[in-house]
């Protein structure tokens, strides 16, 4: 059942803005003054200086598992896999592209991301009482178990690294 549906949402082809997402919501908008280079450039310096400083960016995100066999072909869809002893494993693979308005409403790719988040959990079934069945989750860890940058066909080595 629920790869049935993590099936339907990798299916989607389609990239999704993260600058409109955050237009949407009032919480977010005051954040998108700081979706630019020049912020960027804090953790990736050669970002700013390629691009220059305090122009926008945009984070373009896309579930789609089509596109991401580009970045790596031979991975596992997104989907929850569960043993027989209550070890959950998520796996979520995320394709993203950075764009960079270099002159009003002109955007340019300027990176494409490719990542695979892992979120691992152990459920436990405490059953003595058997009127009152409790449940418990317990984290075991998070992890980005592929990631590469992208400057056209270029790997991204170093910045991939400050990821």
């Amino acid at each position: 059942m629920f790869n049935s549906l993590t099936a339907v949402f990798a299916s989607v082809d389609k990239s999704f803005s993260g600058r409109e997402i955050m237009k949407q919501n009032p919480k977010t908008r005051p954040f998108l003054n700081m979706l630019t280079t020049s912020t960027i450039g804090t953790v990736l310096p050669t970002f700013k200086e390629e691009y220059g400083e305090d122009k926008n960016i945009d984070i373009m995100f896309s579930p789609s598992h089509s596109l991401f066999l580009a970045g790596f072909p031979n991975t596992k869809m997104t989907g929850i896999y569960i043993d027989k002893n209550g070890n959950w494993k998520i796996q979520v693979n995320i394709v993203m592209n950075l764009n960079v308005e270099t002159s009003p409403r002109n955007w340019e790719s300027a990176r494409d991301i490719y990542m695979t988040a892992v979120f691992k959990m152990k459920t436990v079934v405490d059953d003595t009482n058997p009127l009152s069945k409790k449940f418990s989750w317990t984290p075991k860890n998070v992890e980005i178990t592929n990631l590469k940058v992208l400057k056209g066909e270029e790997e991204m080595t170093m910045e991939q690294m400050m990821i």
